[in-house]
């Protein structure tokens, strides 16, 4: 396209289309006018974009994917509910930059696979959505390394206009989702719903432990906050697992010996957590974490399952996972709970292992389990070992399982 043809292009568009939204560049002076939004560009594009993959939810006439593509980004998507927006976008896009790719779609009944895009953005749009929280979860499963939000503040003008008495006590400060009600019909999608920061942060970090704490940042735009959310970065992770008191912890000492991380491909520079303490992780990457997880966590709790245990998300932010199960029978489980060094500081933990050693006596309970775990951890095609908590650490079969449990 020479200059005269993009003239001609530039002056057709801003005399034929309603465009004032996002005010963009259009080369030979000419911008389309509306809000100009390059303030967010120091919060959004700080980091590193070169080679990856950014979807827009929300895009509008695609300032954020056109800048993501001057940032290096490989490849820049804009999601857009509204068809005509789509359209304007993809004319602007035709003059600036040809790569940005724009799918006119409403998020909420979209889908994509699972870290589909490295970086996803959601401004000014959560709100607008009938199910945010759903769509914030659905935002975590697709995203690779971080996401951004622009989030409208609840406010007390919000919560009086909803004659809400938390008002007089700060709601705005609460882990608070206001439901805006509307009686006309034709503002339905607007302010939906509207979370506070604390809300923001017990869906993420509460709900989930794939990712680092959050970071919110001040927007220039309405009074709106930004949220900054990056995937827990994990090379290798080392996951000991096993029933409650099998020996998980002196097996986790014993990887002092070289000897015994080379057997399990464990290289010599490891950090170790615990799925109690994922909270004090430090951010950043870890080439190698030894994750001690006991595997009856959901036993007798709301989580019921693994799959629903904040803890276990952890292991959808690796990029590579090998399974280390501690087995050990019954009978061994029962002598090991009932040890001084075993015994719980608090009541409700005395009272938790006064159960499982009554449940101990029954194998089935304990091929239940180690079956649930096969399960949940199956769909991460990690290598898997079941090693028998004794002395050197010897691997077993699963057939040898069961023989062990007696089931």
């Amino acid at each position: 396209m020479d200059d005269s043809q993009r003239d001609e292009r530039v002056a057709k568009l801003l005399e034929s289309e309603h465009i004032r939204y996002q005010n963009i560049n259009l080369g030979g002076g000419e911008t389309t006018g509306g809000h100009t939004r390059t303030s967010m560009d120091d919060i959004l594009f700080a980091s590193d974009l070169k080679g990856l993959r950014l979807l827009d939810i929300g895009s509008a006439l695609g300032h954020f994917c056109l800048e993501a593509l001057k940032h290096g980004a490989s490849a820049a998507t804009g999601l857009e509910t509204s068809p005509e927006r789509a359209r304007h976008a993809r004319e602007i896009a035709d003059i600036v930059d040809p790569r940005a790719q724009y799918i006119p779609a409403d998020f909420e009944y979209w889908d994509s696979t699972d870290k589909s895009f490295d970086v996803v953005l959601c401004l000014n749009v959560l709100h607008h959505l009938y199910d945010p929280v759903n769509a914030l979860r659905k935002i975590m499963r697709i995203t690779a390394r971080r996401f951004y939000l622009e989030v409208a503040p609840v406010s007390v003008r919000d919560v009086v206009k909803m004659a809400n008495p938390l008002a007089l006590f700060g709601a705005s400060g609460l882990p608070v989702i206001l439901l805006g009600p509307t009686a006309n019909s034709t503002r339905a999608a607007d302010r939906t719903f509207t979370f506070s920061k604390k809300a923001i942060a017990t869906i993420v970090n509460g709900h989930s432990k794939a990712y680092e704490p959050v970071l919110f940042h001040k927007s220039n735009f309405k009074g709106r906050w930004i949220v900054e959310a990056r995937r827990r970065d994990i090379g290798h992770l080392v996951v000991v697992s096993g029933p409650t008191s099998v020996g998980k912890s002196s097996f986790i000492k014993a990887l002092d010996d070289p000897k015994l991380r080379k057997k399990f491909g464990i290289a010599d520079g490891y950090t170790t957590i615990g799925a109690n303490r994922l909270d004090d992780l430090a951010p950043g990457r870890h080439d190698t974490l030894v994750f001690h997880y006991d595997m009856l966590r959901p036993f007798d709790r709301p989580l019921q399952s693994h799959g629903r245990d904040p803890a276990f998300h952890l292991l959808q932010s690796a990029e590579k996972i090998t399974f280390i199960t501690l087995a050990a029978s019954g009978e061994v489980l029962r002598k090991r709970i009932r040890t001084s060094e075993a015994q719980p500081t608090n009541r409700k933990g005395r009272k938790r292992h006064k159960l499982l050693f009554k449940q101990y006596a029954n194998p089935a309970f304990l091929k239940a389990w180690y079956d649930a775990w096969a399960t949940a951890t199956a769909p991460f095609n990690g290598k898997t070992f079941i090693v028998r908590a004794d002395e050197g650490y010897p691997a077993i079969k699963p057939d040898a399982l069961n023989k062990l449990l007696g089931a």
